[in-house]
């Protein structure tokens, strides 16, 4: 689910008392890598994300991430290990953002599981609890 990304600085907000000094914008066009520095987003969660750049950052550093259907959202740097950086939103963003984000992520070509009886047995005890929520939601229709 990498998606790629860059970090834009951004001139202080003085009517903010803790201002983020960089927008991490989803996305990356021709003329971006000329107007911030390139970021892999590896995970995207409701709290926070995983990123990778070489642009370095200390714990505690706080940016703005540009989100769909949700604007801008201040984030802070949670942890690092080299350039790996856990950044937690400062409010939880909803699961249709989310899902507008992920959207724009590129489309993975390494399938879930390569032990293709591993996914049989995956895909038969879905099948099976759809099966029983179905059954249950049938004998309620009855009774009714």
């Amino acid at each position: 689910m990498p998606m790629l990304a860059h970090f834009q600085e951004l001139e202080p907000n003085v009517d903010r008392r803790r201002s983020p000094r960089r927008a991490l914008r989803l996305g990356i066009g021709p003329t971006d890598f000329d107007s911030g520095d390139p970021v892999t987003i590896l995970d995207l969660s409701l709290t926070g994300a995983l990123l990778e750049t070489s642009l370095p950052m200390l714990v505690g550093a706080t940016f703005e991430v540009e989100l769909p259907n949700a604007g801008k959202i201040e984030a802070a740097i949670a942890w690092n290990s080299g350039e790996y950086y856990g950044c937690q939103f400062n409010l939880p963003i909803t699961p249709a953002t989310l899902s507008a984000a992920l959207l724009q992520s590129e489309p993975s070509d390494v399938p879930a599981t390569t032990d293709p009886l591993a996914e049989l047995r995956e895909l038969s005890a879905e099948v099976e609890r759809l099966a029983w929520r179905m059954d249950t939601a049938l004998r309620r229709l009855t009774k009714k």
